[in-house]
């Protein structure tokens, strides 16, 4: 092979790798474009509310939501008082 040759062959596997690299770019991008344009259906059919049923579910909610951070208070602050009696007695009854 003369000198000619080498060069072509460098020059068509430049191009082969161009053109793999356009390939695999256009399939990146159209992959890409698919989950960018999923159709605008929700996957559930949640019902149309009013404004008033709206604002009385949400304070539903609230209310629910106030009870339970209620409950989580008065057991956080029981399993407190319980931890620190246990400690009190065990130092008042170590001496």
């Amino acid at each position: 092979m003369d000198g000619w040759g080498a060069l072509t062959m460098l020059i068509k596997r430049q191009e082969a790798a161009k053109n793999r690299k356009a390939v695999l770019k256009k399939a990146l991008q159209e992959k890409k474009m698919s989950y960018l344009h999923v159709e605008n259906k929700t996957e559930f059919g949640f019902p149309e509310l009013s404004t008033v049923e709206l604002k009385q579910l949400k304070n539903d909610i609230r209310k629910e939501i106030k009870k339970q951070r209620i409950k989580s208070i008065i057991s956080s602050l029981i399993l407190l008082i319980s931890i620190i009696s246990i400690v009190y007695f065990i130092f008042l009854f170590k001496k």
